[in-house]
């Protein structure tokens, strides 16, 4: 089987600290190749074509992807950047791997997806909480459950790490950016998609805490699924020196308490599965990916494009509720673009 030709558009902490090591199993064993970067800074190019070395190197996109001859392509740039690179790669029929969130603007997200369905390429959206060793027990358990409820808790750094996160409209928040992660893991356990979301936020006041963040200080954001399973989601980013973080996953079902741990399941106080295996989310990703776009097979991944449409719209849907006091959000009106929704300043309207 001939390796895939893979193309990667932005070169930054992700790609290159994750996604590109995680592929290094596959370009060992010939399953793909490195055949093209893409970076608009040329420093940053320069560096990872020395440490990655691909076949060609390229600052515009459009060049990469006209003159190359690629089978796959890597989208790891902010989600305000994105251009017209996946109508581009769509009208070439490549199969592409996107980083989360798709956007911060739902109607170009639903854009987007009414692209990737009438070319009818392989996608894969970069939720890598899926990809978790426990996530499939989880999935399997929980189908013999009669689930009622779930509450996640996130106890948060609060220092900037870069600036676009740092940013609210450049990010859409830490729920968004971050968090979208465990509200996308959960809707793949609860195997459903969410239908109403309602939030408060604790808004930064000027001056609270360090610079450039300008980000809420903690979300509050209740969900109901379309089966009526209610959840609720806390964040707080307000722990700047004490060390302290939490990441809890509660599931709770007529007489079942399942705690969710990435390597283990706890179910009414004691271990129902556990594994010790070193597993590297990002490799399993990745493969995945490799082994859709080999065999054009869609169903060997577990995040399409299509499918982060309902995480992505239950996360903005969250800010959108917050930034108007709580009103619940339709999580079907931002999916279908009857309302639109684009991150600019959390203002709370009251």
């Amino acid at each position: 089987m001939k390796p895939v030709r893979l193309g990667f558009i932005g070169l930054g902490l992700i790609p290159t600290s994750a996604h590109l090591p995680g592929l290094a199993p596959l370009l060992e064993s010939g399953d793909a190749v490195l055949q093209a970067f893409c970076d608009v800074d040329e420093q940053t190019l320069q560096k990872q074509a020395a440490e990655f070395k691909p076949n060609a190197t390229y600052s515009n996109h459009r060049e990469m992807l006209e003159k190359e001859e690629l089978d796959a392509v890597y989208f790891c740039v902010p989600p305000t950047f994105h251009t017209d690179e996946l109508e581009i790669a769509a009208d070439k029929g490549l199969a592409v791997f996107i980083e989360k969130p798709v956007s911060l603007d739902m109607s170009k997200a639903v854009a987007g997806n009414a692209i990737v369905e009438k070319a009818g390429i392989i996608t894969q959206a970069g939720f890598l909480s899926r990809y978790e060793p426990a996530a499939l027990p989880a999935r399997e358990l929980l189908h013999e459950r009669t689930l009622r409820h779930a509450n996640l808790l996130q106890i948060r750094n609060g220092q900037p790490l870069r600036y676009w996160t740092s940013r609210y409209d450049l990010s859409g928040g830490s729920f968004v950016e971050n968090t979208i992660h465990r509200i996308d893991l959960l809707r793949y356990l609860v195997d459903d998609d969410i239908e109403d979301v309602s939030a408060f936020y604790m808004p930064r006041r000027p001056g609270e805490g360090p610079e450039p963040m300008d980000l809420p200080h903690v979300y509050n954001v209740n969900y109901r699924f379309a089966s009526g399973i209610t959840a609720n989601a806390t964040v707080s980013r307000v722990q700047y020196e004490s060390g302290i973080g939490k990441n809890d996953m509660y599931l709770i079902s007529d007489e079942h308490l399942l705690e969710y741990h990435p390597d283990r399941l706890v179910e009414n106080g004691k271990v129902v599965w556990e594994t010790d295996e070193k597993v590297n989310g990002f490799a399993r990703q990745a493969e995945a990916f490799i082994r859709a776009v080999q065999n054009d097979d869609h169903d060997v991944m577990r995040s399409s494009y299509a499918d982060a449409l309902n995480s992505l719209a239950a996360v903005l849907g969250a800010n959108l509720s917050a930034e108007n006091g709580g009103q619940v959000v339709h999580t079907a009106d931002l999916v279908s673009g009857r309302i639109n929704y684009v991150p600019e300043e959390f203002l709370l309207q009251t």
